[in-house]
């Protein structure tokens, strides 16, 4: 047989999905979206946590009495 005479199989394709399969992409998807959820909470959480260290240090280094003055509260 010449090579442009033969046979020649078509491109492969993917199989129909089937119902298990479309139930592990939607319970993935599920999954990774909780995940990020969880992941950006985590990531607020820490930063809040940073800016409230950042803020009680710099507060010490200034000295407490620089800080909170006598009477304070009066100007609230």
């Amino acid at each position: 047989m010449d090579s442009q005479t033969e046979p020649r199989a078509g491109a492969p394709q993917a199989p129909p999905a089937t119902r298990a399969l479309e139930r592990a992409r939607v319970e993935q998807a599920a999954y990774r979206a909780e995940r990020a959820r969880l992941e950006r909470r985590s990531m607020v959480r820490g930063l809040v946590l940073l800016a409230l260290l950042v803020l009680v240090v710099s507060m010490l280094r200034a000295g407490v009495h620089n800080v909170f003055l006598p009477g304070w509260w009066r100007h609230w």
